[in-house]
């Protein structure tokens, strides 16, 4: 066991840090979840919830099959090789993993911005090794199984990319990001967009700019407060999490009919067309390049997070054609990631 290696795969945003243990030949062994993973809000928060998500998988491991069935089956993976840690009487054997036997496959939120991943990287961990990617590149390797393809993500934060494959040349993984730039200049149509502009209507109907209206009823129920004092005071230390939690109240509003909140949805809808439409154009081939080029336009695309299912109906024809649902999980994309840049070596 101690020569053992395991891999741990991450997919880290704004609010879940989710963990998926496999050994080496690919069989899950677990599947876990903690906190928020990501590095550009805070790089020590989120080293330390992958950390905790990925004791909580160990852990997990020594539970019966009945406690962690439901994850693995959800991704389609098979649990022959959980199945033979256990008892005869159908319980787990404790574990003997040690976080210093696992390769850590991290796909978070923030590790598009250099300054934020090398912070990250820099910190003391206890892993065998660590390799870190984008959430987003990550989402959209497993959503795509390796292959060419575009995803959007719209959850507590937004981005988006389109996969053109490998680069024979430099051994590399070509995409082309939009967005991801954080809330506070970024992240348009995500549930922390959703909540910031809420709470910007809201400061409008309290200052009497604009009638009263059901988001601004919602919001105010949600936090509590009953003046523009009170919303300043309550939102002053908000970060895209915290904001992204008035989402729900936003979308509660707008299937309610709320005109107001039908506006922050359908100006999120656009900004996501916009995005898909640039994703999925035709690429420009550069003849000096000996690489294979793709039209774009022939690429499925993937439309994945927690808000998907509230703009998806909003999304354009043309992107409508061209939507899948992901073939795997972010974690999934992420290992196969890593594995392939070890043999690469």
């Amino acid at each position: 066991m101690v020569d053992q290696s395991y891999y741990i795969g991450v997919d880290g945003g704004g609010t879940h840090c989710r963990v998926q243990l496999e050994d080496e030949q690919g069989n899950v062994l677990s599947c876990a979840e903690a906190g928020s993973a990501n590095i550009m809000t805070n790089a020590a928060v989120a080293m330390q919830s992958i950390i905790n998500a990925s004791e909580k998988a160990i852990s997990a491991i020594s539970k019966p099959t009945s406690a962690i069935g439901k994850p693995i089956s959800a991704i389609g993976k098979p649990i022959s090789a959980v199945d033979k840690h256990g008892s005869a009487t159908g319980e787990r054997e404790e574990s003997a993993i040690k976080l210093n036997q696992i390769h850590l496959a991290a796909g978070l939120a923030g590790a598009n911005i250099p300054s934020a991943l090398n912070e990250f990287l820099r910190l003391p961990h206890p892993f065998k090794s660590v390799t870190v990617i984008s959430d987003l590149h990550a989402a959209c390797l497993g959503a795509h199984n390796g292959q060419p393809g575009a995803l959007i993500i719209c959850g507590t934060g937004s981005a988006a990319t389109v996969f053109t494959g490998s680069s024979t040349r430099t051994n590399s993984h070509q995409f082309n990001d939009k967005g991801g730039y954080g809330l506070s200049i970024s992240d348009n149509a995500s549930g922390g967009w959703l909540g910031l502009e809420a709470v910007k209507h809201c400061l409008l109907v309290f200052d009497e700019l604009i009638p009263q209206s059901l988001l601004f009823i919602s919001v105010c129920d949600s936090l509590a407060v009953t003046n523009a004092h009170e919303l300043v005071t309550k939102v002053a230390g908000f970060k895209g999490k915290e904001f992204g939690a008035l989402a729900p109240s936003v979308v509660a509003a707008y299937e309610k009919g709320c005109p107001a909140a039908k506006v922050l949805i359908q100006q999120g809808a656009s900004y996501l067309n916009a995005v898909g439409e640039t994703l999925t154009c035709k690429t420009i081939v550069d003849k000096t390049s000996n690489e294979k080029a793709f039209n774009n336009q022939d690429l499925p695309l993937c439309l994945v997070g927690g808000l998907s299912h509230v703009y998806q109906p909003l999304i354009s024809a043309d992107l409508q054609a061209r939507l899948i649902e992901p073939k795997s999980s972010p974690q999934v994309g992420v290992i196969q990631y890593v594995k392939q840049q070890a043999a690469l070596a």
